[in-house]
């Protein structure tokens, strides 16, 4: 087999004046035209408007192909295109070969009739695809309607193209065409391995032996025959196959003695080990992992739990929702999805869901998860919408789902397919929708069940099929919003109908795949994409980076239900982002302990797309936010956690549990200490105690006084200090009434910068009184500290390590903030 790739040497036409630009792929219109001059940032400011032009015409991509003459006297000639964005006609040499309509889907076209030796014209002639949708949606026999944000292109659930392109409630509307994987040519003799899957499964589990069973299938235009191996782990399987013309499928079966697990982040390693399928003429290489994963949905005295348990032990899924890592497919690379990916592992994330408004992620991500332990909750790409059941949407969507199951299925990090996000809700959403149930009921089901859940169930039936999120399971229409009694719940009454944090204690979901809290990015980020004179939370810069219409709104009222009203712009933004910490917090820390009824938390969201207002815990650019500072303590494994005002906390009580993820019990020291806010510890308690393996222990309860004013003067802080030297100590403390309640004292913070013999800068921290949500920045420094966002007491100083930053860097640009020091 000989391939040619072809990634430079592009050019991009705008048809409508035949200008030119020189591009390499991967390319989208949009960043080509900016890169070349011609549109300015699309994140600067409100340019995202100045921009929608782009897609709304026509363009073209183009590169020539130098072919030899021992090229094209192989059997098999095609061109492969994988993340075609969207709609094109692909032409060579002026022959259209090939046609486009589904960015998710894999193309090979034949050119064997258009091929020739030299010099070669490679065209992919690209229609709008806001143009496009508004036909399909004039062409509509009744109305299929989709949510709506504040810069919408309009019909995007009529079309098989990332939702959020279109526009969301934290993302721009940048509708762009282009090629987001490298193209290729390629010459092959007889047969060519279309695709490549297996299933593992444990036959012996006292020998740990396994059965690895694999699937090859394979394509031929003539008759003829081929050897086929398999090897992995070192066994092998070898078969002479008889070809004919069309597609063929064929399965080996390996047996496995004695391979070492994989497991997620927290419960042990991740070995891969190669799998390597070889024809006469083609091969594949893939790595896999062995593990048994069961989602356990089974119907209980309060519902119906979900429980995902692997290689038999359940895992108390802690993760985040992803969402395309930006705007702009050009700017989706490998060192961005492996800095992101890397700082969930940090945070003790176990779990990510590919949230279905965005992507069938690339090949890396899943790669990237395998090696970090990091569970995949799979969702398809459909979200917040109804969608068509036309014969010709069903069919186009059953080729997606067909291709994306055996692309993605080999991946041991993947445990779930669910069908698609809130389009269950999104039936009462609209009115066309609530007029005419029935209607929409049916096409839901046609996509869903008729299609979706029939690939998975037929491709790959050792994996959970989970209908939609929120969900019940199949069948079952219940408000999954309201409802904690079964399945998995989406909970936003906290943001969206404005309830206090404390609602959080009003539900115990089984498992929680969405709740959320916005916040404003780093002011240093608020300064990269707003005039100086518009540094103000109501400008119309500011405001257009809030994509969520009562958002602002939302974090001002809760700013000023919690704190004492902020006095500047900075102060504002630190409090947003000490609050969604705050609330995200809250919600976790409740849910795990109330293990095992609880068995996930999957916060809204990790990444953000672009610079803008969201509930991200990680900025767009990577900087972290407090929040995932706060969810690597929140999410450890061991954690200790101070409740008040919880339903099962009397009034007047504050029960202190210590939550355990690991499969063995932990003794330690338990220290609770009852300070004022001038760091005078009027109250202390120490007890020997032991957090229990896979479980939430109730340590010990503490009686408060109901008196105001005594609440308002007083804090807990409390201490576990494992007896296994080894294990890192646990902290956590209680605020008694809530923060602009309190007589916190503004603090003199100091620190001393000092330089390890390995050579990383750390800060020595000290303060005058307690100091609460101290938080450490470096404006406009690639900079992550070990910790943020964190309690400082006096006498008791905190070290933290600075990364990417010279000691000097540090002196002049380390800013220190906590509550009551603006």
């Amino acid at each position: 087999m000989r391939t040619f790739e072809l990634e430079h040497n592009w050019k991009l036409v705008r048809t409508t004046d035949q200008s030119e630009y020189s591009c390499r792929l991967p390319a989208d219109t949009l960043s080509v035209l900016h890169s070349s001059g011609v549109v300015p940032d699309p994140y600067y400011a409100d340019n995202e408007l100045l921009v929608q032009w782009v897609g709304e015409e026509d363009w073209i991509f183009s590169t020539e192909v130098e072919l030899d003459e021992d090229f094209l006297q192989h059997s098999l000639l095609f061109l492969e295109l994988h993340r075609i964005d969207t709609f094109s006609d692909v032409y060579l040499n002026n022959y259209k070969i090939g046609t486009t309509d589904n960015m998710f889907v894999r193309y090979r076209f034949d050119i064997s009739h258009a091929a020739r030796a030299g010099n070669n014209h490679l065209e992919l002639r690209f229609s709008s695809p806001v143009r496009t949708a508004l036909q399909r949606k004039q062409q509509l026999p009744y109305p299929v309607p989709h949510q709506n944000y504040p810069v919408q292109a309009q019909g995007r659930n009529l079309i098989r193209k990332v939702q959020c392109h279109a526009g969301w409630d934290w993302g721009p509307c940048l509708m762009v065409s282009g090629i987001y994987e490298t193209v290729r040519v390629t010459a092959s003799e007889l047969e060519r391995i279309e695709a490549v899957h297996h299933h593992v499964e444990c036959i012996n589990g006292t020998e740990n032996t396994w059965r690895l069973q694999v699937t090859t299938e394979l394509f031929a235009h003539e008759s003829g025959h081929s050897t086929l191996r398999v090897e992995c782990a070192g066994t092998l399987s070898e078969q002479e196959i008889e070809i004919n013309p069309g597609r063929l499928q064929v399965t080996s079966e390996l047996v496995v003695k004695d391979p070492q697990l994989w497991w997620p982040s927290g419960y042990g390693e991740q070995p891969l080990y190669e799998l390597q399928v070889t024809s006469s003429h083609d091969a594949v290489r893939q790595k896999i992992g062995f593990r048994t994963v069961e989602v356990l949905t089974e119907p209980d005295e309060r519902g119906i739990g979900m429980v995902f348990r692997v290689n038999d032990r359940d895992i108390f899924a802690k993760g985040a929702n992803w969402i395309p890592p930006d705007a702009l497919p050009s700017g989706h690379t490998a060192e961005k999805y492996e800095d992101l990916l890397e700082s969930a592992r940090q945070a003790h994330m176990n779990m990510i869901r590919v949230w279905g408004g965005g992507q069938y992620e690339y090949d890396f991500f899943y790669e990237i998860c395998d090696q970090k332990g990091l569970l995949v909750w799979q969702d398809f790409m459909f979200a917040c919408a109804m969608y068509p059941s036309s014969s010709d949407f069903l069919a186009n969507v059953r080729g997606e789902a067909e291709f994306q199951i055996k692309r993605l299925k080999h991946h041991p990090s993947l445990v779930l397919w669910c069908g698609n996000n809130e389009d269950i809700g999104a039936l009462t959403w609209f009115e066309e929708s609530r007029n005419n149930r029935d209607r929409y009921i049916i096409d839901y089901d046609r996509l869903n069940e008729g299609v979706l859940a029939q690939a998975v169930k037929t491709i790959d039936p050792h994996r959970k099929w989970w209908s939609s999120s929120p969900s019940a399971g199949e069948g079952d229409y219940s408000d999954c919003w309201h409802d904690d009694s079964k399945g998995d719940m989406h909970y936003w009454s906290v943001w969206h109908e404005g309830q206090p944090f404390e609602a959080y204690y009003s539900v115990t979901p089984r498992l929680c795949s969405e709740f959320g809290f916005q916040s404003f990015p780093s002011v240093s980020s608020i300064k990269g994409y707003t005039p100086q004179d518009q540094l103000n939370i109501t400008s119309p810069v500011v405001e257009h980076h809030q994509k969520n219409d009562r958002g602002n709104s939302i974090i001002i009222s809760t700013i000023s239900r919690y704190f004492r009203f902020p006095s500047g712009f900075e102060e504002i933004v630190y409090l947003s982002r000490i609050q969604q910490a705050m609330a995200i917090k809250t919600a976790v820390e409740y849910w795990r302990s109330r293990r095992p009824l609880c068995m996930g938390t999957l916060y809204w969201q990790l990444n953000d797309n672009w610079p803008v207002a969201s509930w991200s815990s990680i900025e767009y650019g990577g900087a972290w936010k407090p929040l995932h500072y706060s969810a690597k303590r929140f999410y450890a494994p061991l954690h200790v956690v101070l409740l008040k005002d919880a339903p099962e906390t009397p009034d007047g009580q504050v029960d202190v549990y210590g939550i355990n993820d690991s499969g063995q019990a932990v003794a330690g020291e338990l220290e609770v200490n009852l300070f004022t806010f001038n760091g005078e510890m009027v109250q202390q308690q120490i007890q020997d105690t032991s957090l229990a393996s896979e479980s939430s222990t109730l340590l010990t309860s503490l009686s408060v006084s109901g008196d105001e004013t005594f609440r308002s003067q007083h804090f807990y802080f409390v201490r576990f200090s494992p007896a296994d030297p080894k294990i890192d100590a646990l902290e956590n403390d209680l605020l008694l009434l809530r923060p602009k309640r309190c007589s916190i004292k503004p603090a003199k913070i100091s620190f001393r910068i000092q330089t390890t013999r390995a050579g990383d800068v750390t800060l020595e921290l000290h303060t005058d009184v307690p100091a609460f949500h101290v938080v450490l920045e470096c404006a406009g420094s690639p900079v992550r500290f070990s910790g943020n966002d964190f309690t400082l007491l006096p006498n008791r100083p905190k070290t933290v390590t600075v990364s990417a930053l010279k000691p000097e860097d540090i002196e002049e640009n380390l800013r220190i903030h906590s509550l009551r020091n603006f």
